[in-house]
């Protein structure tokens, strides 16, 4: 497996902040998902490639035929975020160098890394370092996130922020009055990239809480509205998956 890292105009600095910045990702030629994300996916790994932000991580899925995907989507829809939404996306679709035709990308949190904060300054240690600090306060990154930051629906905020000695949701009236503060995503979303044959909206389930944005014809968000195909309990894989995935904000 090779891993080198790319330079990429940050679509996070773009949304949150006025200001746009150059961010690095750190890109594996192969899937680099938790262990405890469905069975189904491992014989996918092959063939996708996992780009590690710091921030967030994004895991890219290409498909090469209708058969390949159909059998993917359902134990795909199990990890995104409940009322997270589904991005429609045009094909072929580029993004850090590498084109896709019909395939997934899965925005995910940071998982297992602890960060401190004090005041506006923050460090960020590998999963276990409580043992090599004692008395560090420490908040770990990535879900289960603490209840309080959800939304009454049960929906998580997009990205997350330090709020002295604990998570807060993002409020983007923040990057708006010029106050900067460390943000790690924190809930699961998914991007599909439709070419109408592998991957055809009009043959996949589609669960009942998932808002779906087409960014397909203007690259502006805009709503869809449209039934799915299958109650959200029908888009569940018969095959049990593992009740906790890590990276499922």
């Amino acid at each position: 497996m090779r891993r080198k890292c790319v330079l990429a105009l940050a679509g996070l600095a773009v949304a949150l902040a006025p200001a746009v910045c150059f961010a690095m990702y750190s890109v594996a030629d192969k899937g680099l998902w938790p262990d405890s994300w469905p069975e189904h996916l491992e014989r996918l790994r092959a063939q996708a490639r996992t780009l590690d932000h710091g921030q967030h991580v994004v895991h890219e899925i290409p498909f090469n035929t209708p058969e390949e995907f159909a059998a993917a989507w359902p134990h795909i829809l199990t990890l995104k975020s409940k009322h997270a939404p589904l991005v429609l996306l045009s094909s072929p679709n580029k993004w850090l160098g590498q084109p896709m035709t019909a395939g997934v990308r899965l925005w995910c949190p940071e998982t297992g890394k602890l960060v401190t904060a004090k005041g506006k300054d923050y460090q960020v240690y590998p999963a276990g370092a409580e043992s090599s600090i004692p008395g560090g306060k420490f908040l770990k990154i990535g879900p289960p996130w603490p209840d309080d930051i959800t939304s009454e629906s049960g929906a998580l905020p997009e990205y997350v922020g330090i709020d002295g000695d604990k998570w807060r949701g993002y409020d983007p009236k923040d990057a708006r009055k010029g106050r900067f503060i460390p943000l790690w995503r924190a809930r699961l979303e998914i991007q599909l990239i439709v070419d109408g044959h592998i991957i055809d909206l009009n043959r996949i389930p589609l669960p009942a809480d998932t808002p779906i944005i087409d960014k397909r014809f203007t690259g502006e968000p805009k709503p869809v509205t449209a039934a799915p195909t299958e109650d959200a309990s029908e888009a569940k894989p018969s095959a049990p998956s593992a009740p906790d995935a890590k990276a499922a904000p």
